[in-house]
């Protein structure tokens, strides 16, 4: 199944870790999601910054992976 990397990039910009969830990475989403409300709690927001920058840049990646993987499964399918 097809996933929007941008809907995912987005989640993650809206709550750290959810992009991955949405991706079927639910154990990294969660994890994600944890460090995110750790690092907020005892550095403030600012410190979850870098998390979510990186959280959302390997949650596009990512998607754009499992695009391409599924269309090289239905290509070879075909064969």
């Amino acid at each position: 199944m097809r996933k929007d990397p941008t809907l995912a990039c987005i989640l993650n910009l809206l709550l750290a870790g959810t992009g991955h969830m949405y991706l079927g990475q639910l154990r990294k989403g969660l994890l994600i999601l944890a460090l995110g409300i750790v690092l907020a709690a005892f550095i403030g927001v600012i410190g979850a910054v870098p998390l979510i920058i990186w959280s959302m840049i390997n949650a596009y990646i990512t998607a754009r992976k499992i695009n391409q993987s599924a269309v090289e499964t239905m290509a070879e399918s075909v064969k």
